[in-house]
């Protein structure tokens, strides 16, 4: 269950209207309604009572809505003590990030960070996130953000956002000018994947796999970047986070929805009861922070097409 989750919960339930809700967070309607749905089914209990003309509580909403409302009190409290820097001062943390999340999520993180806490020294590890699971219980790295986690009977996950995944094809493809697309549309189509022990790619082939084909794979790519230089170069297509997709130049590829959302989980991981240094709760509670107010700003801006 989420932070973020609960804010959106208790949008709905004040507003008593999606749309409402949705523009109140500045977020797409799609997203909220997925959130919610997700809350739900963590939950086991339907929230809301939905017809053509209102959103109402349930008896589970009503009963749920006091509990969600202290819980973001305590958070909010959280965030202003944070807000008083805990003393810190000096001290050292190894932070792991995933490749795909590293390029566009750790610059915004670690500029602010270092503006708040300027004695803290920050040693970034960007590998697979098998690879950091294992660094994190082994203690080489403090915590990391990864997209699959592992068991949380070693490691204390922290849910942190959902990222809305799209589809990336070259300016003149003939999806290119679609306003929205299915994804069972594209298995006649050529991928590029991310490579390696990538998570990103593995979730690309299971989601094909869920919608009925199996993906033809024309090429494999190490990074974001290569795999957008590619589509460009009309080689394939690929799916991509929406970060990826947000930098100029803006006619290089052209950026589409699926007609029914697709994300990516993306979570913080630490080692289950090993102690956490001033220093490192600092920058996971920062980081946590820088990112979703990074989301709630791509949420607002426009989409690229």
């Amino acid at each position: 269950m989420e932070i973020l989750q609960l804010r959106y919960f208790v949008a709905v339930a004040d507003t008593r209207n999606f749309t409402e809700a949705a523009e109140r967070l500045h977020i797409s309607q799609p997203g909220l309604s997925y959130q919610i749905k997700r809350l739900e089914n963590e939950l086991g209990a339907r929230l809301f009572d939905r017809t053509s003309r209102k959103v109402d509580l349930t008896i589970d909403g009503r009963t749920f809505l006091p509990l969600a409302q202290g819980v973001l009190l305590k958070a909010d409290e959280a965030l202003r003590v944070m807000d008083e820097r805990l003393g810190v001062e000096t001290g050292q943390v190894t932070f792991g990030v995933i490749p795909s999340a590293g390029a566009y999520v750790v610059p915004h993180i670690l500029s602010s960070f270092r503006r708040t806490f300027p004695g803290i020294e920050v040693r970034l590890v960007e590998e697979g996130a098998h690879a950091l699971e294992k660094r994190v219980l082994d203690g080489d790295v403090d915590f990391a953000i990864v997209t699959i986690a592992g068991s949380t009977d070693v490691l204390e996950v922290t849910p942190l956002t959902s990222e809305e995944l799209l589809l990336a094809v070259p300016p003149h493809h003939p999806l290119a000018d679609r306003e929205m697309v299915s994804l069972a549309e594209l298995s006649h189509e050529s991928f590029i994947l991310l490579g390696g022990s990538a998570t990103l790619g593995s979730l690309v082939i299971d989601l094909c796999r869920r919608a009925g084909f199996e993906p033809k794979v024309a090429y494999q790519a190490g990074n974001l970047e290569t795999i957008r230089s590619f589509v460009r170069h009309d080689l394939g297509i690929a799916v991509m986070p929406r970060l990826a997709m947000l930098w100029p130049p803006e006619d290089e590829v052209s950026a589409i929805p699926f007609a029914e959302p697709l994300f990516r989980e993306i979570n913080m991981i630490r080692a289950k009861g090993r102690y956490a240094t001033v220093a490192s709760r600092a920058l996971m509670v920062h980081s946590r922070t820088a990112m979703l107010s990074m989301f709630a700003d791509i949420e607002r801006s426009p989409r690229r097409g």
